[in-house]
């Protein structure tokens, strides 16, 4: 099933999700994510920091945005990346859970 913690209604999704977090993987696997995702966000917003100064300052340059894009693109990467990997992650655990495999 591809799909399968998709699927689940929002009280199984609960469940899974406590369920693999109380798992010494899971566990860990909640650190990593939950920094990946500060890691985005404090990016983004360092990034929209350093884009408005430069515009409020109308002091903004060329390699100004060698800085900017990278950051902003490095960012949103890792954020986006943080759901991906959370909701596969949550998949493979609920396929192999026989609890959810009836559902």
């Amino acid at each position: 099933m591809k799909n399968k913690y998709e699927r689940l209604s929002k009280h199984d999704k609960m469940e899974c999700r406590n369920l693999y977090y109380a798992t010494s993987k899971g566990k860990e696997m909640r650190l990593r994510l939950i920094r990946l995702t500060i890691t985005g966000v404090i990016g983004l917003l360092f990034s929209i920091y350093l884009v408005g100064q430069g515009v409020l300052q109308q002091n903004i340059h060329w390699y100004d945005y060698l800085v900017f894009v990278p950051l902003l693109i490095a960012s949103f990467i890792f954020l986006v990346g943080s759901f991906v990997i959370r909701k596969k992650v949550l998949n493979q655990f609920a396929i192999k859970i026989p609890k959810f495999k009836n559902k």
